[in-house]
């Protein structure tokens, strides 16, 4: 079975769940004695914090995405090289055969710069096939073994960057998971831990009962109440 898509449980930002928790901690901290017949330790509270600090410390998406970004220029521009040295091949099967004959069309290098990257690298291999077949011939215009061997190297690095590309994809996918999940469990926790803090001094001490609210909005903050029109 498929395993369902992991759900943020809170709406505000992974940075305000981080200080949400931090200043949570301190306010349960203050107040353990009253937590701990509650069965809520300091060593839970620790728990949390560890947590918390690992959440803080780990890769975010934009460092994710930076990565992939990266990666995907480099594939870029390896394909531009690969573009330029099989450009250099048919410019000289051009002069030998033309572009309207069989020979020009074996090699399958039609809308080269529209091709994508699967297509590219088929392209490259057979033109090195082709051009191997046809070298006497082309021989004469310039062709030398030495640029199907230049083709080759760019088509084995070309391959590599794909394939590194699709590796960052899912890694960016399995950590933006993990990272949810990471965020869930605190947030879960958190909520647990503050309910517990708000039945505590509900009927006691306001200044502390607040100290215990988490507000699930945008910003983690108190919403925006608007006023009811006057009739």
């Amino acid at each position: 079975m498929k395993k369902p898509t992991v759900v943020r449980l809170y709406n505000f930002s992974d940075a305000s769940l981080v200080t949400t928790a931090k200043e949570k901690i301190a306010f349960m901290r203050r107040d353990v004695a009253a937590f701990t017949p509650f069965g809520i330790t300091a060593t839970l509270v620790t728990s949390l914090e560890t947590a918390t600090n690992a959440f803080l410390n780990t890769i975010t998406d934009i460092e994710a995405v930076n990565n992939q970004t990266q990666v995907t220029a480099n594939k870029d521009a390896k394909a531009d090289q690969l573009r330029v040295a099989i450009r250099a091949v048919m410019a000289r099967v051009e002069l030998q055969f033309g572009v309207d004959s069989a020979k020009y069309k074996k090699f399958g290098t039609e809308a080269l710069s529209k091709q994508t990257d699967a297509d590219l690298l088929i392209t490259g291999k057979r033109v090195v096939r082709v051009g191997t077949e046809f070298l006497t011939a082309l021989a004469a215009n310039g062709l030398t073994a030495a640029m199907l061997t230049a083709i080759t190297t760019l088509c084995t690095e070309f391959e590599a960057l794909i394939i590194d590309l699709k590796i960052k994809i899912g890694e960016r996918d399995i950590m933006q998971e993990d990272r949810v999940e990471a965020g869930n469990a605190i947030y879960k926790t958190l909520v647990k831990y503050t309910t517990i803090g708000l039945g505590i001094w509900e009927t006691s001490d306001v200044a502390k009962y607040n100290d215990y609210v988490i507000y699930n909005t945008s910003n983690g903050e108190t919403p925006e109440v608007v006023p009811e029109p006057s009739v």
